[in-house]
């Protein structure tokens, strides 16, 4: 027992650590004018604590759900209360009222005064924001568990609510640190070899989010394991035949009707190429939405737990 709680002390303190190595400056006083840098390491000016924010990115919906009293948010993303992509429930979507895309016209019809907006945004919507004096935060499109705890506390700051925001990255370090404590049972030399699909092949390229999240799982990449890297685009089903995974994790969103998730499933089930491996032959194809597998806030921790749940469901009590 002593040594358990030894070794949960010494995660505890890694996190906790991690989470004090971020550089974001916090706000001293969000009620008068204040500079805050985002992701893209631009200078943002915002004049005193916003009262009408816009998020036109489904990672920054979910952070200032947690952060902003909603009164102060005047519209989310497109994909608000799609429970597929997104955390945002529709109660909430109805509550704010408004959504809206990457669309200059119908951001500026809401008056807003601070904007959301991801790495992926044109340079030109940015630009004709800011040329009407609206100021526009770009939040990043974080690559380990340790950068979204900094993208949830640069929103935070940005949206003048540092307490908040510090909270809310608190919450995230003592989840981890509760899984952790179940996971940890599993030995290295036992962790289940996984691999992600979408609708177009394997997911989880090496070094990105997914693959993050599968360390802090304590379960083995197959997709990077077979190759998958920034350099590549696809596995060939012989490279993912000589992985042989234990799970495979399929895709659940129905983005295009042209996808069809249980019949995509059926086929990969029935192709004669993966008859032998072992993913296939224990019927051990599971379904983690895709908001798990596509997360962009503090959610990564929900993340963690979905795959760990999907992949070691005996180290959970049913209902935790």
């Amino acid at each position: 027992m002593k040594k358990i709680l030894l070794v949960l002390l010494a995660v505890f303190l890694l996190i906790t650590s991690g989470c004090k190595q971020q550089t974001v400056t916090p706000v001293e006083n969000p009620s008068s004018a204040y500079v805050v840098t985002d992701d893209k390491g631009r200078q943002v000016k915002i004049s005193g604590k916003p009262m009408r924010i816009v998020s036109a990115t489904y990672g920054t919906d979910e952070i200032l759900a947690e952060v902003v009293d909603p009164g102060r948010i005047k519209a989310f993303s497109k994909w608000a209360g799609d429970p597929e992509i997104t955390f945002i429930t529709q109660e909430q979507a109805d509550q704010v009222g408004n959504k809206v895309g990457e669309n200059t016209e119908a951001i500026v019809a809401l008056k807003p005064d601070l904007v959301f907006v991801s790495v992926a945004t044109s340079d030109s919507l940015v630009k004709n924001l800011e040329d009407m004096g609206i100021p526009v935060y770009v939040a990043g499109s974080p690559k380990t568990v340790a950068a979204m705890r900094k993208k949830v506390l640069g929103v935070a700051v940005a949206a003048g609510e540092n307490a908040r925001g510090e909270a809310l990255v608190a919450a995230m370090d003592q989840k981890l640190l509760k899984l952790e404590s179940k996971l940890q049972a599993i030995p290295k030399d036992k962790e289940k070899i996984v691999m992600a699909f979408s609708f177009i092949g394997a997911i989880g390229r090496k070094d990105n989010l997914l693959d993050d999240i599968f360390q802090y799982a304590h379960v083995r990449n197959g997709a990077a394991e077979a190759g998958l890297d920034q350099g590549s685009n696809s596995l060939s089903k012989e490279r993912i035949i000589a992985i042989n995974p234990d799970v495979f994790l399929l895709p659940t969103w129905n983005f295009d009707s042209n996808n069809d998730v249980q019949k995509y499933a059926e086929q990969v089930a029935a192709d004669p190429a993966f008859k032998n491996i072992k993913a296939v032959k224990n019927k051990r194809l599971e379904f983690v939405s895709d908001r798990y597998r596509y997360v962009a806030s503090q959610h990564v921790t929900d993340s963690i737990e979905a795959v760990a749940k999907a992949v070691y469901p005996e180290l959970f009590v049913k209902g935790e």
